[in-house]
């Protein structure tokens, strides 16, 4: 079974921001490794519009070219921030939006970089996106098929005197879980990055993203070593 990878990028972020991340996980796995060509307007769009279906309708046609030009059967979904919850979304079977991508047919494993699935917050969250996910595919209801790799940093703690970094975080961190004198990526606070039914893996010193440090998710191969899955590296023939 030929698998490829299918990078999905986080919130307001530019899909050139991945290639290094690719190729990184080319050298890792052995299998191809791709992008969802989203853009910052495709986000902001989908912000206006409190809908996601056009960047789902992004991330299904590029499983469908890459089930075309990569002979690709199968798929690992690797969602940064944002991007882990279209993966969650992509697998439903039932209409999102209005559209049904059942993608589950099509995914193995879906890994979720600093993602914020706010578990512990229920559905109620304030944003759409998460509230969509927890609404229609709660927790990991397509584990019997699809692996979930949930991931976490710990990167910095959040304070409301502290330095600025730190004075940030706390005010994203309250945001997402309520309260900001807690640990996270500097975006996403732990509670909220984990995924009811799963364990999470915490990274400790790997931040949000190359905006916070260099020692983000996606920042070195090195990094990605942390959190890649190598029992898939013999499946790429």
């Amino acid at each position: 079974m030929r698998q490829a990878i299918i990078i999905i990028g986080g919130y307001n972020s530019l899909w050139p921001y991945y290639l290094k991340m690719a190729r990184d996980l080319e050298d890792l796995s052995g299998l191809r490794a791709v992008g969802v060509p989203l853009m910052i307007w495709d986000w902001q769009k989908a912000e206006r519009r409190q809908d996601a279906a056009d960047l789902l309708r992004k991330l299904s046609e590029t499983v469908v070219w890459a089930r075309r030009r990569l002979q690709a059967e199968r798929f690992i979904l690797v969602g940064h921030s944002a991007g882990g919850i279209l993966a969650r979304l992509y697998l439903c079977e039932q209409p999102v939006w209005g559209q049904v991508y059942a993608g589950v047919e099509h995914v193995t494993e879906i890994i979720t970089l600093g993602s914020p699935h706010l578990s512990d917050r229920g559905t109620d969250s304030g944003w759409f996106l998460s509230d969509e996910a927890n609404r229609l595919v709660p927790g990991t209801p397509y584990a019997g098929a699809v692996r979930y790799r949930i991931v976490a940093g710990q990167y910095l703690k959040g304070r409301e005197n502290g330095t600025y970094r730190e004075r940030r975080a706390f005010h994203l961190y309250r945001y997402f879980a309520g309260r900001g004198d807690i640990w996270g990526d500097g975006m996403v606070p732990l509670q909220s990055a984990g995924l009811d039914g799963t364990e999470t893996l915490v990274l400790e010193g790997v931040a949000h993203s190359g905006k916070m440090g260099r020692n983000w998710y996606g920042g070195s191969k090195a990094v990605a070593r942390r959190w890649w899955p190598l029992r898939v590296s013999d499946a790429a023939g």
